[in-house]
């Protein structure tokens, strides 16, 4: 009896199990599929900054089949005497400056009564802005498939009318930006000054193209080119 009392005096006490193991694995757990949805979401944001830029970078390539689209116009208009003397709203071309309109939208954003008429549905934009663009048409080439395409031809003159006059209509000075050729040429009056007309050798007119894309994802891009033709 005394022996069988010392061996169960000598031993051990059994300590109850309190679940600890289990709450650190539960935390565990917690843990990894924390960092799991953390990198799922990383993948997510990547692909779509990645598909983001690829949309802007086809948005530029397409803008540039606007530019080409605009200057092929202006090579033929100017072939013919006089047609880009005044206004050709039909196809996207304005002899002015058109200095109060805003091409963007973004200098005046809160008012869009000087904004270009860029999408037909559009409202016109009112009395401050006349300019309504050209559309190219769908399957133009450079142009991908769920883009569109559209151009603002401005001549680079503060009135319509003939360049090579010293008066426009109403008696308005003619002043526009040209670009000399010959012994004029590189001159200050005859390179490209502004509202100076070279002094010999025929000269060439500076247009500006404003070219708006519009893409998947709400994508809007806008390109603007300054030509000498």
């Amino acid at each position: 009896m005394n022996i069988l009392s010392r061996r169960m005096e000598g031993a051990a006490p059994r300590r109850d199990q309190r679940g600890l193991s289990l709450i650190i694995v539960l935390i565990a757990l917690l843990i990894i599929s924390l960092a799991a949805v953390a990198l799922l979401r990383s993948s997510d944001t990547s692909t779509l900054v990645t598909g983001n830029l690829a949309f802007q970078k086809s948005a530029l390539a397409a803008g540039d089949a606007g530019t080409e689209a605009a200057i092929t116009w202006l090579s033929a208009a100017n072939a013919a005497a006089g047609t880009t003397f005044d206004d050709v709203a039909a196809s996207g071309y304005f002899a002015t400056t058109a200095d109060a309109c805003d091409l963007t939208g973004t200098r005046t954003s809160a008012a869009a009564a000087d904004d270009v008429w860029w999408i037909p549905t559009d409202p016109d934009p009112g009395v401050g802005c006349s300019l309504a663009a050209r559309t190219l048409p769908v399957g133009t080439a450079g142009v991908p498939a769920g883009y569109t395409v559209r151009y603002v031809i401005n001549r680079v003159c503060n009135i319509a009318g003939d360049p090579n006059s010293v008066v426009g209509a109403g008696g308005t000075p003619m002043s526009c930006s040209r670009l000399g050729a010959g012994t004029s040429e590189g001159s200050t009056r005859g390179g490209a000054s502004y509202g100076n007309t070279p002094l010999t050798g025929e000269s060439q007119q500076y247009y500006r193209i404003t070219t708006r894309i519009d893409g998947p994802r709400n994508t809007v891009r806008y390109i603007q080119a300054l030509v000498v033709i």
